[in-house]
């Protein structure tokens, strides 16, 4: 990154910082995250150095490294030893037979409901001797994540969170789904995910929520929640109007929660020319757009988490 366009970058999220606080609506607005820690953190995930964090892989072990390293420092509640849940992959690549998910707590006033917040913290890995470095796909929603995590451990929020970072989502979702098959608290418990994947190429200042098709009581939240955004939230991609490859509903690891009847949004942006290829980099994101979706979304996280008894209805037992 040239010094020119390290200047960029911190001068786009001094100005996010400037902004003025949005008038109120529901509920108090969220205390501003730690915007400039969220802007190295996507830098440093999306880095060569970390060869592009293909499952099992020396670029994911560092990229797990750095999370856990965070997670410690900020005092939140390991969920596995050392924060790793270890999984067993199979797969034809026989180069792969374990994953890492990494999972962190921080709990609530009331413990009886958990709210997890995801992304997959997995990318390409190198091909052809290019890093694929996935910066908007997926360190975006991974460095966002760890700035909430780390926001919440400072501030008590009112039930369990849970802030699981996947591995494998490229390579069909493996970390998710053990996740779900052996979660960390009873699975009755959990009562929602927030998937956040691919939130950062805000390229006409928009981003998307999905899954209120499937859960229509998200969406008073979500149009309190637009109402009051730094970008246009919109909702959608969560239906077959559009064809197959418009419906997000199986595209990412919140389909793991689907598959067990729990709730669930997802955030992130339409493909663009980028997505999946070598120049998806750091130097293409607008530091001020990205922050305006984190702080977007963790507008919603605060709306849910105050209101999740009333919200989300109690799951009929199996």
């Amino acid at each position: 990154m040239t010094i020119r366009n390290q200047l960029a970058g911190i001068a786009a999220v001094l100005a996010v910082l400037a902004l003025p606080v949005h008038a109120q609506r529901a509920t108090a607005p969220l205390a501003a995250l730690d915007s400039a820690s969220l802007w190295q953190t996507l830098g440093a995930l999306s880095a060569d150095s970390m060869k592009g964090r293909r499952m099992g892989t020396p670029g994911s072990a560092s990229a797990r490294a750095l999370l856990v390293r965070r997670l410690g420092s900020a005092g939140l509640v390991p969920l596995a030893p050392g924060f790793e849940q270890s999984f067993p992959v199979t797969m034809r690549d026989t180069s792969v037979r374990t994953g890492v998910n990494v999972l962190a707590m921080v709990r609530g006033a009331d413990t009886s409901r958990v709210l997890v917040v995801s992304a997959h913290y997995d990318h390409l890995g190198v091909s052809g001797g290019q890093v694929y470095n996935g910066a908007d796909d997926n360190a975006s929603g991974t460095a966002a994540v760890l700035a909430l995590a780390e926001y919440y451990a400072r501030h008590t929020p009112r039930h369990t969170m849970i802030f699981a970072f996947f591995d494998g989502e490229e390579l069909g979702m493996p970390g998710a789904r053990a996740f779900v098959k052996s979660p960390p608290v009873p699975r009755a418990r959990i009562v929602a995910d927030v998937n956040l994947d691919m939130v950062s190429r805000l390229d006409k200042k928009e981003i998307y929520a999905a899954g209120t098709s499937h859960f229509p009581f998200f969406r008073p939240l979500l149009e309190a929640t637009a109402a009051v955004a730094p970008v246009t939230l919109l909702l959608g991609h969560d239906t077959d109007a559009h064809g197959l490859h418009d419906n997000w509903t199986t595209q990412s690891d919140h389909l793991a929660f689907h598959a067990e009847g729990i709730p669930w949004i997802c955030f992130g942006v339409e493909d663009h020319p980028d997505y999946h290829r070598v120049t998806d980099d750091f130097e293409r994101i607008d530091a001020a757009r990205y922050v305006g979706a984190v702080r977007t979304i963790a507008d919603f996280v605060r709306r849910l988490d105050q209101s999740l008894d009333t919200v989300v209805p109690a799951r009929p037992a199996k």
